[in-house]
């Protein structure tokens, strides 16, 4: 009846922590989960966006040559012919669209910079600065003519070639729309973004396009929002603050029995291992003898038993002492009996843990009783 209920309250122990080792686990996940998590998220969203659009066309002033005899101003490819052509009128618009209604506010001018590599550049004036108050869903910044004096351009490179003495390779001549201004929308002010040049490389002989005619900026109006962070728990949105609470006490709650309970085992295995060692060294404490170490195995064929009840019976047949080697670490023994080639042995810490200590007791008085 004993072992009966020692057994029904070992299950129920072991089922006992297996319960609260799941739930420690549960709880602990949401703990540490809760926690990385922010307690606020920032939220943007896009209220308004609007385009910048700037594109350039451009002809070529020629003077009459073999190919056009009368001269004039034509449209020309990438590469125009520095030999016959005298300037390069053009044309810049850019223009903002917008998905809502914007305010536009600030000055514009079109420069030319021409650039000889890393040696030098300079800067001419294409436009005056004008400056410009708009609004709606689109605005021309800038819609304007301009002129691009190969002469003067030509002039100016060739007195710097011969005061300097110093010849570049190839020049590049870039227009530069530059906008100094802002769009406002809904209070929301943003600085109008800088738009790409327009580049040519001039060489001794031609002059060639090396960038895009047409370019777009996208100008972004977002808004931010700050909301309370949640965390989602099997498809329901739970406040993060009283989840991290909330879990981090349930993981107390289920840590401090867990670590009894295991605390409890391993004291349990330890006391029922040495309960066992004690009773048998109490019984038969008369036809053992302790030894400091055990016997050295290397040249003896080692015969593991599966009970002590197998050692007393071979020691009565043979009529051989039982050698007792204790292991401090553990608490747990060693028996065995040396017969020439042969070593049998028997090992306290290969008994199942499940047994209790009167399981052993009562096995070894069967055996003394028979």
């Amino acid at each position: 009846m004993k072992r009966i209920f020692s057994n029904l309250l070992n299950k129920k122990s072991k089922q006992m922590k297996i319960y609260l080792t799941g739930c420690l686990i549960i709880a602990a996940t949401i703990s540490i989960s809760s926690s990385l998590k922010t307690k606020t998220i920032t939220i943007q969203s896009n209220d308004n966006i609007a385009h910048l659009g700037t594109s350039y066309d451009y002809q070529a002033t020629i003077t009459p040559n073999i190919l056009y005899p009368k001269g004039g101003t034509f449209d020309v490819g990438n590469t125009i012919f520095k030999k016959i052509t005298t300037a390069i009128p053009a044309h810049l618009k850019s223009i903002i669209n917008s998905d809502a209604e914007v305010s536009a506010a600030g000055t514009y001018e079109v420069q030319l910079v021409v650039k000889a590599g890393e040696l030098w550049e300079r800067v001419f004036p294409l436009t005056v600065q004008q400056s410009f108050e708009l609004m709606g869903t689109e605005i021309p910044l800038i819609d304007t003519n301009f002129n691009i004096d190969l002469d003067e351009i030509n002039s100016f490179i060739t007195q710097v070639e011969e005061e300097t003495n110093i010849r570049s390779d190839q020049y590049l001549f870039e227009v530069a729309p530059n906008i100094n201004g802002t769009i406002t929308y809904d209070g929301n002010e943003i600085p109008i973004p800088e738009q790409e040049n327009l580049v040519f490389q001039s060489s001794y002989e031609e002059i060639i396009l090396i960038s895009d005619k047409a370019f777009t900026s996208t100008i972004p109006f977002t808004s931010s929002q700050i909301i309370t962070n949640t965390f989602n728990f099997f498809g329901n949105a739970l406040p993060l603050g009283p989840v991290r609470i909330i879990s981090t006490i349930m993981s107390i709650i289920f840590l401090l029995p867990t670590i009894y309970l295991y605390a409890n085992l391993v004291a349990t295995r330890k006391s029922s291992l040495s309960t066992q060692v004690d009773n048998i060294n109490k019984k038969y404490g008369d036809r053992i003898i302790p030894v400091s170490q055990k016997i050295n195995s290397d040249d003896k064929t080692v015969i593991t038993l599966q009970s002590f009840k197998s050692i007393i019976k071979i020691a009565d047949e043979k009529e051989l002492p039982i050698f007792h080697h204790r292991i401090h670490e553990d608490g747990s023994a060693v028996y065995f009996i040396a017969d020439g080639d042969y070593l049998y042995n028997y090992e306290t810490i290969k008994l199942t843990i499940a047994h209790s200590t009167e399981d052993i007791v009562d096995r070894d008085e069967a055996y003394a009783k028979g």
